[in-house]
């Protein structure tokens, strides 16, 4: 009996003190979305990367954080090559058809972004041949796709790997705008970038994490149970304020406004 328990007390310590390892997720994100998900120095940072670390640490489960192109990232997820994904992940009823969603926790519009000293406006910036810059595979892209181009308005629209591309061009006057969510585009702003926000497009999107449809390995209730966690031990506000300083704290989980037909 000795012997059987002392393997027993071996056999707890390679697996950790609980007796149980800790199951290991990988996470898709975009490594250059700031202020939500960018790498600095080897090391991944933002608001998203912090809460999906302390819901981790919660709800007793580790992550691997994986950069990739977000314009297949969220094919990526479908197909169960990443177990979450986050990065400013807007709610869509498209993408609900083959991801699902945790309970959304921000809210987000698409801003106008123009040169520092250009004269253009939210409306001169998006008409009149211009030529719009958007990240591939975001609600900005398909905002500029469905909302501009399908309707006959005559403007070029550039798509990018990134962001960060989308604003150097912007910044070297090969762009005349760039269509982007709009606490992204504050942060460029913040950063010292030579932008500026001429328009907000009201398009009432939602942030959310997302896991592979059917939820395989039941992440969504420990995803969710930690958002309200967080929330609720004031950590919340305290990411909020510093990664977002001034702005409004809403109630999380916030309720879900999209409605898809």
């Amino acid at each position: 009996m000795r012997k059987l328990l002392a393997v027993a007390v071996l056999a707890m310590a390679f697996l950790g003190i609980d007796g149980l390892a800790a199951e290991k997720y990988v996470v898709g994100v975009d490594a250059a979305f700031p202020p939500w998900t960018w790498v600095e120095r080897g090391e991944y940072k933002g608001f998203d990367v912090e809460v999906m670390t302390r819901i981790a640490a919660l709800l007793g489960f580790e992550i691997e954080i994986r950069d990739m192109p977000w314009e297949t990232i969220v094919t990526a997820l479908a197909q169960g090559k990443i177990d979450i994904l986050m990065s400013g992940l807007s709610i869509t009823c498209e993408r609900m058809k083959v991801i699902d969603y945790s309970e959304p926790y921000w809210s987000v519009d698409q801003a106008i972004l123009v040169r520092e000293d250009s004269a253009l406006n939210a409306i001169t910036a998006m008409i009149g041949g211009r030529t719009v810059g958007a990240q591939s595979g975001t609600t900005g892209y398909m905002w500029l796709e469905d909302n501009l181009v399908a309707q006959g308005i005559g403007i070029k629209v550039r798509a990018y790997p990134t962001y960060e591309e989308a604003i150097l061009d912007l910044e070297r006057g090969r762009l005349d705008s760039v269509l982007c969510d709009t606490d992204t585009a504050q942060s460029y702003i913040d950063a010292g970038r030579r932008v500026k926000i001429v328009g907000i497009v009201k398009t009432g999107e939602q942030y959310a994490y997302a896991v592979t449809k059917g939820d395989p390995y039941r992440l969504l209730p420990k995803i969710n149970a930690g958002l309200v966690q967080l929330y609720e031990s004031g950590e919340w506000a305290e990411l909020v304020q510093k990664y977002f300083p001034g702005r409004p704290v809403e109630k999380i989980p916030l309720k879900l406004s999209l409605v898809c037909r």
